[in-house]
């Protein structure tokens, strides 16, 4: 028998932008030269690379996709003297607990029911079965659990926000909406539609039963507008796509290392940064702080 590493998220996720996004967004950036003498189709292909990458920057520099995924991780935490376990997931902010089990010994470990899990953006919390607060001077538990036990954990969770696209068009009269992956989306939860200017905010209808993989999204009442396929389906604050923008553009912006740069009529500098993509890559850096993973 074999045994096995956690499992946990690569550092790549759905890229955080479309092209139509980027296309739209005030960048003063030509996305229609980007590969010299290519077709459109060309082009757009290298632009869609572009924005994959600097949406892997941005999962890179904040220690975490930021992008709803499902995650399976194992450690050793301890019960606390109020008889409550607690575990830290690598990934936040977390919306979903699928399962949790732990016990003292790896071979022996119990599921829990996951209703009974108190769930916080960066924490899991169980109160372990058998627990009293009697006791009788120092403080010692009354169930076959002692404060301070180390127990062995395993729990699979969702976390970050739900990001997707259309995987068809859906009129205005639409209930639900086909999209490429169900991870993050919650009942009740708010999200947008980027779509131009026929961009909306959508709410998920209480019925729906979370899920990850292809599906469709119920809504609590029909769209505004009709949407084509390819669409951006996201519940991403605007500020990590507006991140996403800068640094798409500051690679985009990169010179070559022999660049020249005419202050006057004759060319008489060798330059090999462009100040304004330092600049891009600085404003997002600054955007992305509160989302960085804290070790």
């Amino acid at each position: 028998m074999t045994n096995q590493i956690t499992t946990v998220s690569s550092m790549f996720s759905t890229p955080y932008l479309t092209n139509a996004e980027f296309k739209q967004a005030p960048t003063a950036v030509d996305v229609d030269d980007l590969v010299g003498g290519g077709t459109q189709a060309i082009n757009d292909q290298e632009l869609t690379n572009v924005i994959a990458r600097a949406s892997s920057w941005i999962d890179s520099h904040c220690g975490q996709v930021l992008a709803a995924t499902t995650d399976t991780e194992s450690m050793r935490s301890r019960i606390s003297r109020q008889g409550m376990l607690t575990v830290h997931p690598r990934y936040s902010p977390v919306s979903e607990v699928v399962s949790l089990s732990y016990g003292p010994y790896p071979q022996i470990m119990t599921s829990v029911d996951v209703s009974q899990l108190w769930i916080e953006p960066e924490s899991i919390t169980f109160p372990i079965q058998g627990y009293s607060a009697s006791f009788l001077g120092p403080i010692q538990f009354s169930g076959s659990y002692s404060a301070n036990q180390e127990q062995f954990v395993t729990f699979t969770y969702v976390n970050g926000y739900a990001n997707t696209v259309l995987t068809a068009s859906v009129s205005a009269s639409a209930t639900s909406l086909p999209v490429q992956d169900l991870s993050g989306f919650m009942p009740g939860q708010r999200f947008q539609i980027f779509d131009g200017s026929s961009t909306e905010i959508c709410t998920v209808a209480s019925t729906f039963v979370p899920a990850s993989g292809a599906g469709n999204v119920t809504l609590a009442a029909h769209p505004a507008y009709s949407h084509a396929t390819g669409m951006a389906v996201s519940a991403l604050p605007p500020a990590v796509k507006q991140a996403a923008i800068y640094i798409t553009s500051a690679i985009l912006k990169a010179r070559g290392n022999a660049s020249l740069v005419m202050a006057s009529l004759t060319p008489n500098q060798v330059q090999s940064t462009n100040p304004a993509s330092v600049n891009d890559l600085n404003a997002a850096w600054d955007i992305l702080k509160p989302f960085r993973r804290i070790r």
